[in-house]
């Protein structure tokens, strides 16, 4: 995919979509997309600073501070470096928002400060009042510092989409589509017939390929999501779409029994010209896309 900049003028809006994964956050807005590596630590001094990747942050947001980035992977004394669970109404979807909006900032548009976007929140918790917690912390005039420098955004507008339903949006189709979106934290199974997502056909289940015991198994862990599924009454032969960031490892574990499973191909829009991103882009080219919808 091919990214431009915004020439060094900045934006007076920018939409952007969100998807504040727990192993990885990915974004995309009008000038290509931007992915970096959520971990989080807390601060401490250094005695040698070293340089782990391109993505090492050093932060103050809210009174907290902390490392985020690949140098939290590596520093995270505690080895857990994420929260998971079913919900991302807490801090650290904050803090991987505000990281991610100033890291595309940065990149594309140096100077912009008023955004908006669409973020994620697994299907089982997307429900009014935990998208409500979301906007609510998200909403607003940011001030936070990144390795020492002041940052200020707002944001001006925030809504919330469902994760795997969301992801429908990057490549929509008519008919029945049922698609199977790989977190690290949970798993996200949505039925979208006619465009329009199905309730009794769709769920989150609990877990991902980082809080597996078994993540190198997976043989096991596609067997783990098809058992789950069958709760819904999928058929074999339906068409089913794999994302997430493990969608190509996991889909021949996947076609074993879903034959007509195949990857999710996300499409972004860039100068007129149609582009075929990596499937881990779903969610973020999709809520992109509602966003700019939801915008107008």
């Amino acid at each position: 995919m091919r990214n431009k900049t915004c020439g060094g003028n900045h934006l007076s809006n920018l939409i952007l979509g969100i998807d504040a994964g727990n192993h990885r956050g990915k974004v995309v807005g009008p000038f290509g997309i931007d992915s970096y590596r959520t971990a989080i630590c807390d601060w401490f001094e250094r005695d040698i600073v070293e340089s782990f990747a391109d993505d090492d942050m050093e932060f103050e947001i809210n009174g907290r501070k902390g490392f985020a980035g690949t140098i939290a992977v590596y520093e995270d004394i505690y080895g857990g470096a994420s929260m998971y669970g079913d919900s991302k109404a807490h801090d650290d979807t904050l803090i991987r928002v505000l990281l991610a909006v100033y890291r595309y900032i940065k990149k594309y548009c140096p100077g912009t400060e008023n955004v908006r976007l669409v973020t994620g929140q697994p299907i089982v918790s997307h429900k009014d009042s935990e998208k409500k917690k979301i906007q609510e912390m998200l909403i607003g005039h940011h001030i936070f510092s990144v390795n020492g420098k002041q940052q200020s955004i707002h944001i001006q507008d925030v809504r919330v989409a469902a994760e795997g339903s969301g992801a429908f949006w990057s490549s929509p189709q008519s008919g029945t589509v049922r698609i199977i979106d790989i977190g690290s934290g949970t798993i996200n199974c949505a039925t979208i017939i006619d465009r329009r997502h199905i309730n009794n056909a769709s769920d989150t289940f609990n877990f991902g390929m980082e809080t597996v015991t078994n993540k190198d198994d997976l043989a096991s862990v596609a067997m783990g999501i098809v058992r789950s599924t069958t709760k819904f009454k999928w058929s074999k032969t339906d068409a089913v779409y794999v994302c997430g960031g493990i969608a190509k490892e996991m889909l021949p574990h996947i076609v074993a029994h879903y034959p007509n499973a195949r990857l999710m191909q996300p499409m972004l829009n860039d100068d007129g010209r149609v582009t075929i991103a990596d499937p881990v882009f779903a969610n973020a080219i999709g809520f992109y896309k509602l966003a700019k919808k939801a915008f107008k």
